[in-house]
């Protein structure tokens, strides 16, 4: 063997090792989110725990008819899930053994329940593929679910990377990665469809980028995902449905050209709001737009000027709410009741607003108006639901509904123009990857504390008082270290790789030097 072939066997064997370190890193920080809270802890995970143990219809001794047409009968455990430490910050998650039979198997104590799917309000895939992992052990079952929703998210995220053209690949990661701290890397791991919606939206439009920039086998498997990502997102809610109908218009936007092969491979994009329509109108959710949502759970207020010009200047509180707080009840982790401190946010958000900056740095007229027309979605969505719901911002919308929406605005804002790089440096890079692995330490730590003993204990051991925790071998604090310090590595690694594209040094590969021209 010459000693230019050794150069280059020891150069691919350099460039798979963080290929395959980085996804492991990745998973391991969102398995110690999932985690990082008991069973029922994700918002109005009552009513998604009883969809998914009848997710394959109510035939099973675990889920069978209930006493009128929309309801199941479930076990009691199910039902009162989180019910006693739900909305009480101070009340740790211990209270699920005092007494109440928590943990007993799930043939047993069957109680008929409306808090389900049981009308057809969300749409039926998310609950039918976890309906797989549901067995008589709800908090084992409850951790797989969990486990295989963050082993979904990693394995479409990256062979969706694997597949991009080089220059896309750094898009695709920091777009999600900017966009997650707190709420979403919360949610993905956890036993709520929203986790699906986030990672249709990451993956959606960026896979239809590198179907119109690819060709061959390549521009295939680019389709296939794009077209499982549909209904991956579709599947888990209707407003996600939506969302990638929103994300094709997008797509089509950036990628426009006069040409006959652009109209001809627009009809696979196209092709794919066929699903993702017809999944929409198959739930009730799809009448939120014109109807708005369940009085039940708003409080309606009545007045023409708050309805239409308070609630525009305040959605943008909203939007704060993906990055830990909005000022709003309809902010915080958990059942809206796990806060964040301030740090967690400015940290979270000024990350975001650093990198969507410097991202605008590289613009074109298509991009510009990409922008703008998510940026008007991310406006006008939740306003128009607030307006037709007839309350105000604070009540109904929650900014988890929204998260799809920034991760594409994120996205979009990070697009990569032809001929037009986007500049980074070395040192604005660390900072922001440094300013997300805090943001993302402490409020794995507060989501813990929040849950192992109430926020009514103080101090940074979360060994010390324990209330609550798994019978695993990994105490809370050892999860909390994992969990940051994974989560850290990967970060702070994706930002040396990509400093080093940007600056034209050698690296493992992972995106594409600053001075490769792009498709159009």
């Amino acid at each position: 063997m010459t000693q230019a072939s050794r150069g280059t066997s020891g150069g691919r064997r350099r460039s798979l090792i963080p290929l395959i370190a980085i996804p492991l890193l990745a998973l391991t920080a969102l398995v110690s989110w999932g985690f990082a809270s008991p069973v029922g802890a994700s918002p109005d995970d009552d009513y998604h725990l009883a969809s998914i143990w009848c997710g394959s219809g109510a035939t099973t001794e675990m889920c069978e008819p209930g006493d009128a047409d929309d309801e199941r009968r479930v076990s009691v455990d199910i039902e009162r899930s989180a019910v006693c430490y739900a909305f009480n910050p101070e009340q740790s998650a211990g209270c699920q053994g005092d007494g109440s039979g928590y943990g007993d198997d799930l043939t047993t104590g069957l109680t008929s329940t409306d808090r389900g799917n049981f009308d057809g309000s969300y749409p039926p895939v998310y609950y039918f593929v976890m309906s797989a992992f549901a067995g008589d052990d709800l908090q084992t079952s409850a951790l797989v679910m969990r486990i295989a929703n963050s082993v979904l998210f990693v394995a479409l995220v990256t062979g969706l990377f694997l597949l991009l053209p080089l220059a896309r690949r750094s898009t695709l990661v920091a777009s999600i990665a900017v966009s997650i701290v707190p709420l979403g890397i919360f949610l993905i791991p956890s036993n709520n469809p929203s986790g699906w919606a986030i990672l249709s939206a990451g993956t959606l439009w960026i896979a239809l980028i590198g179907f119109f920039e690819t060709t061959g086998a390549r521009r295939i498997a680019l389709a296939g995902t794009a077209l499982l990502s549909t209904v991956i997102g579709a599947g888990a809610r209707a407003d996600s449905a939506i969302y990638a109908v929103l994300a094709i218009g997008a797509v089509l936007l950036l990628k426009f050209r006069a040409e006959r092969q652009f109209f001809v491979l627009s009809l696979v994009p196209l092709a794919m709001i066929v699903p993702a329509v017809l999944i929409f109108l198959s739930s009730r959710q799809s009448t939120a737009a014109t109807t708005g949502l369940d009085p039940n759970f708003v409080r309606p207020v009545y007045g023409r000027f708050t309805l239409i010009v308070d609630n525009l200047l305040q959605v943008p509180g909203l939007w704060f709410g993906v990055f830990g707080t909005s000022g709003f009840r309809t902010s915080g982790l958990g059942w809206l009741d796990t806060a964040m401190p301030a740090a967690v946010s400015f940290l979270a958000m000024a990350a975001f607003v650093a990198l969507v900056a410097i991202g605008f740095g590289a613009s074109s007229r298509r991009k510009t108006l990409a922008a703008l027309y998510v940026f008007a979605l991310v406006l006008f969505i939740p306003w128009l639901i607030l307006y037709q719901t007839q309350t105000v911002v604070g009540d109904g919308v929650q900014p988890r509904y929204l998260i799809p929406l920034v991760v594409l605005f994120a996205g979009i804002a990070l697009f990569q123009p032809s001929m037009n790089t986007i500049r980074i440096t070395r040192e604005q890079l660390i900072a922001v990857a440094t300013a997300l692995a805090v943001a993302n330490a402490v409020a794995l730590h507060y989501n813990l504390r929040r849950y192992v003993t109430g926020v009514d204990v103080g101090g940074g051991n979360l060994d010390s008082r324990v209330e609550w925790w798994w019978s695993i071998p990994v105490s809370p604090m050892g999860m909390w270290a994992v969990g940051a310090l994974s989560f850290a590595a990967m970060i702070v690694w994706l930002a040396m790789i990509w400093s080093a594209r940007t600056t034209g040094r050698p690296d493992e590969g992972l995106v594409a030097p600053a001075t490769q021209r792009l498709p159009v």
